[in-house]
């Protein structure tokens, strides 16, 4: 196949475009991590699986429009695409996932009030219950033990 000179323009324009992708979606797991807290060993986790994935995605855009050749400019497109976003596009993108993450974190905290407050309730309710039993019956045991294991119902006979 012939290749024409729009072919390597297209697919260099295609890259910074790829490029862009990434970082949105970088910036998407940065704005839910901002809300959500996260210890370091799923944060590395996290940071793994969004390095396979770019991988990934990488190896399938290389197939998809360049027959698996790899070139400088693929590289150099993505790392322009990653900048020009992160500066034009980066805050305004990170703010909006922050606040709607906010938002879903607060719709999250009041169904779980009002789906896990009944339990909560019934929860204590049981256990000053089980408490308070188990009260009764060690001071019914500590009773039977200093009568040296007699019940009430039985009569000594002489």
């Amino acid at each position: 196949m012939k290749e024409t000179v729009t072919d390597p323009l297209l697919f260099f324009l295609a890259s910074i475009l790829f490029g862009v992708c990434l970082q949105a979606i970088y910036d998407i797991i940065r704005g839910i991590r901002r809300v959500f807290y996260h210890k370091s060993v799923f944060l590395f986790i996290e940071d793994i699986g969004f390095g396979i994935f770019t991988a990934v995605m990488a190896f399938i855009f290389l197939c998809t429009y360049n027959d698996g050749e790899l070139r400088g400019f693929f590289f150099l497109g993505i790392v322009i695409g990653m900048i020009l976003y992160y500066q034009l596009c980066s805050k305004f993108l990170l703010r909006t996932v922050i606040h709607i993450t906010e938002k879903l974190k607060k719709i999250i905290r009041q169904f779980e009030k009002v789906c896990l407050r009944p339990g909560i309730h019934i929860k204590r309710n049981l256990k000053w219950q089980l408490k308070k039993e188990k009260k009764q019956v060690t001071m019914a045991l500590k009773k039977q033990i200093k009568r040296g294991g007699k019940s009430d119902n039985t009569k000594e006979t002489k």
